[in-house]
């Protein structure tokens, strides 16, 4: 480890203390007196800073100081922005200086504009160097010059993009597919599209579900083009999907499917099973929550997991998304790059999002949604949001507009400071009703899941269900021809 004045460390590290809390005046001073100190890493910082702002001139400035100073990093950004410019010359040069310091970037860098250059067997040599120092792309870039579209050294090949997949290369785990085709090993193939698809490789799901097709095995193929079209947005894989579901008689999957990327007018047949049975139980505890709290601004805190609404401090806030009113978009929290599985109040996220992945329901799994085919998006994002809410239990969700009111953002919220949502046989038809509104393809499934939520003992039959509550209190469900409900309610009456 390079060793700097003892004057220059505290400095630098407290501007980058000072960076990472957005503090970015303090962290320039903090910066600029840690490289007048003798630290290099200052110059780079400050660099950072200016690209930034969009001010190239100024960052190259200091990446210059800063590779000067000895610092190989700072040599591969200044190679950088003179590969960028034309020079190659200059590029060269500044990556070989990089290199020779220990940057995997430099190694690798230099060995792309070798090979571009016609001298591949130096450029091999900085890719080995760039590996050793690290990097997955070298690994990579070794296994396609091996390869050479299955005509060069494909042991050698297998062997480097191995090498760069298992540190998390998805380009190599692909190709290593091809590879492994070619040298008759048909089994390795999917393996390592496989590894591929794990590692988020855009045409590696398409490709297994193209060969399940063809290999008749139409359930795997439609759960493999189903992630082809969620984790990266393939339209062939979304038609795929269409014709298949078609073919099976499942319009409500074809149609959600052929519209997924373009803009969903419905929900999947998955997320609605799931959510009509916890709908009407949804609606009620929102009822409550809504009575509790009020109207009023909301204020957040996603680390201490609380909000305010109506003047009142509510604890165990999850955050459970947002929805653009510009795009139409619903963006769940855990994949907003600006939060992250990591801050508190996203983390409880993870249940929902493993419910959908055991149940393969798509809108609880995919990061980002397309409402805009749907009559109101808004609303669509809003009941989405209420019934995955459903899974943390708690007191039900608030929302609140943000960015001007383009966007709107939305909160679970679990305090047992909160009254609890009780069996009212009289309210309760006016929930299920309500809720089969919503859920006119489920309606049974809304009644049954109400009921059962509550406790109630269950009767049922082609015409009724009947629910009665552990407390007392009846609730009669009729299922009519024309596809009408009709509820009535006997007994005791409970407070809320």
């Amino acid at each position: 480890m390079t060793e700097y004045p003892a004057g220059s460390v505290e400095p630098y590290e407290r501007g980058l203390e000072a960076r990472r809390g957005g503090n970015l005046a303090e962290a320039e001073e903090l910066l600029r007196e840690a490289f007048e100190a003798g630290h290099p890493g200052g110059a780079h910082e400050l660099g950072s800073l200016a690209a930034e702002r969009g001010d190239d001139r100024g960052a190259l400035a200091w990446w210059r100081r800063a590779a000067e100073a000895g610092l190989p990093e700072s040599a591969f950004e200044v190679g950088y922005g003179a590969e960028r410019d034309g020079d190659l010359e200059t590029a060269e040069r500044w990556y070989r200086r990089s290199a020779e310091g220990g940057f995997s970037g430099g190694a690798l860098n230099l060995g792309i504009l070798l090979e571009n250059r016609g001298d591949v067997e130096q450029a091999m040599d900085f890719f080995r160097r760039a590996w050793e120092l690290g990097s997955d792309k070298a690994a990579f870039n070794l296994g396609r010059l091996c390869d050479d579209d299955g005509k060069g050294d494909l042991e050698a090949a297998e062997t480097w993009y191995l090498r760069a997949a298992e540190r998390g290369n998805g380009g190599a785990a692909f190709n290593l597919g091809f590879v492994r085709q070619d040298r008759g090993d048909p089994a390795g193939r999917l393996q390592a599209w496989r590894l591929a698809a794990d590692l988020g490789h855009p045409k590696a799901a398409f490709c297994l579900g193209d060969h399940a097709q063809k290999a008749g095995d139409e359930n795997a193929a439609i759960g493999w083009f189903r992630r082809s079209v969620q984790e990266a947005g393939v339209e062939h894989a979304a038609r795929r999907l269409g014709d298949l579901y078609r073919r099976r008689g499942d319009e409500r999957s074809a149609r959600f499917w052929s519209e997924f990327l373009s803009g969903l007018s419905c929900y999947s047949p998955e997320f609605e099973a799931f959510a009509s049975a916890g709908s009407a139980a949804a609606i009620q505890r929102q009822n409550v929550l809504n009575t509790a709290v009020g109207d009023g601004d909301i204020a957040f805190d996603v680390d201490a997991r609380t909000i305010t609404a109506g003047g009142r401090t509510l604890h165990g806030m999850t955050f459970l998304g947002s929805f653009s009113h510009v795009s139409h978009t619903w963006l769940w929290a855990w994949a907003n790059p600006h939060y992250g599985v990591g801050v508190p109040a996203v983390a409880p996220l993870a249940a929902v999002r493993e419910h959908g992945a055991r149940r393969a329901v798509p809108e609880l799994t995919a990061g980002r949604l397309d409402l805009s085919g749907f009559p109101d998006p808004h609303q669509a994002a809003t009941t989405m949001a209420i019934a995955a809410a459903a899974l943390l239990g708690g007191n039900g969700v608030q929302s609140c507009r943000v960015n001007d009111g383009q966007g709107s953002f939305y909160f679970h919220v679990d305090d047992p400071a909160l009254p609890a949502a009780e069996f009212d046989p009289l309210s309760a038809t006016r929930l299920m009703m309500t809720a089969a509104e919503v859920f006119p393809t489920e309606q049974r499934r809304v009644v049954r899941g109400f009921l059962t939520h509550h406790g109630c003992r269950i009767r049922e039959s082609e015409e009724i269900i009947e629910g009665v509550a552990p407390q007392g209190g009846q609730v009669t469900v009729a299922f009519t021809p024309d596809g009408a409900i009709k509820a009535t309610s006997a007994g005791r009456t409970a407070a809320g």
